[in-house]
């Protein structure tokens, strides 16, 4: 698979110095958690799951997450439970017939409630369970976490799969800051004996809000709420350290247009604008990629990754100058220094984002791009 399928190639080369690269499940840990971006959420419960992920409609589909947790009534858990694993099956069919490849599927990942679903499913599904990629672990806390870790290395074991853990943060352990530094110290530690099968840790930022009896409103970002803000900032200071490879993805903005407006405008909505405005910060503050709630917001999201030919540019100068004249190299846009020692850490992450989401064409902004696929 590879972001924006659904461009059509003479496009993709009309836009892009360097198009973005196919991946798979098999890239290596951390380039694979960069290259999710934007992560469709899908209830365990809806119909036809395996259909929809295959329909042209979500083409630039990388990853989705089936959710089993707050998406799903209590009532209705073992009905959407059941939904789960027949799709799953009818996708393994899918793939036994030659209907459809690994390729043209995004990858997929499964939100259960806790360990004990974790350990009931993974009976049921048997040997289908290897066609999820990863298992993502909510309200992930320093005394909860190590036991499911475990489990997922047992299940692996058991299997002969490598299903990723995905946990989480999104708990009153996190949030209140009497507790936050001992809570994250404690899961840095613990995440860094099980780091090799961590693909990305995620936020919940709901979650947090619903702690204060909180929500934001759709004409903010979410860095507009102090309290939540303050937070993010911490978990992105203990987990993006550059020494480490734990990968970070940005919290839900759960917004979009009315389904009456989807084909009205050519232009962003007030609210794909405040999300494009978000994870512009998203961007710059570390976060990798981003949970959605509706197909209309995969584009917004993956866009905004896109490397321009100017950043790309002062990357490979860093980086190929890492064992020559590695002190200060003015620009090629002249128009900023270029410390190779400071800054080399970053150039090696921006040239894996270029792999992965591309490089524009000088004078090409992602916000071009952007509005190109809209029109389309």
């Amino acid at each position: 698979m590879k972001h924006f399928r659904s461009v059509h190639e003479e496009e993709i080369h009309h836009f892009f110095h360097v198009p973005p690269k196919e991946f798979s499940r098999n890239l290596e840990r951390k380039k694979l958690g960069i290259a999710l971006g934007a992560t469709l959420y899908i209830p365990g419960s809806m119909p036809n799951i395996s259909l929809k992920l295959t329909n042209d409609h979500l083409k630039n589909l990388t990853n989705t997450i089936i959710c089993l947790e707050d998406s799903i009534a209590d009532s209705e858990l073992i009905e959407a439970e059941n939904n789960v694993i027949h799709e799953l099956r009818l996708i393994e069919q899918a793939f036994e017939n030659d209907s459809t490849t690994e390729l043209e599927l995004p990858l997929l990942f499964l939100r259960i409630r806790d360990i004990e679903q974790l350990q009931k499913l993974a009976e049921q599904l048997g040997s289908t369970i290897r066609l999820f990629t990863g298992i993502v672990f909510p309200k992930c806390t320093a005394a909860n976490a190590e036991i499911f870790l475990a489990c997922l290395q047992m299940i692996n074991l058991h299997y002969s799969t490598h299903l990723y853990a995905l946990p989480i943060l999104e708990t009153k352990e996190i949030i209140y800051t009497e507790t936050r530094e001992q809570e994250l110290d404690n899961l840095y530690k613990l995440f860094k004996r099980f780091e090799d099968i961590i693909l990305k840790i995620r936020v919940g930022a709901t979650d947090f809000t619903s702690l204060f009896s909180l929500r934001r409103p759709g004409n903010l970002t979410v860095y507009d709420i102090k309290l939540i803000a303050d937070c993010l900032t911490a978990i992105l200071n203990k987990f993006t350290r550059y020494e480490d490879n734990f990968v970070i993805s940005g919290p839900v903005y759960d917004y979009f247009k009315p389904q009456n407006h989807m084909n009205s405008t050519k232009t962003l909505s007030d609210f794909e604008a405040v999300l494009w405005k978000e994870v512009q910060l998203d961007v710059v503050n570390g976060f990798s990629g981003k949970t959605c709630v509706h197909p209309s917001q995969i584009e917004i999201v993956n866009t905004a990754y896109i490397v321009t030919k100017e950043i790309y540019d002062d990357a490979r100068l860093i980086v190929g100058n890492k064992q020559g004249t590695n002190g200060v190299l003015r620009s090629s846009a002249r128009n900023k220094m270029n410390e190779v020692k400071p800054h080399y850490n970053w150039a090696l992450k921006i040239l894996i984002q270029a792999e992965i989401y591309g490089v524009l064409k000088e004078n090409v902004t992602s916000l071009d791009f952007l509005q190109h696929i809209k029109n389309v």
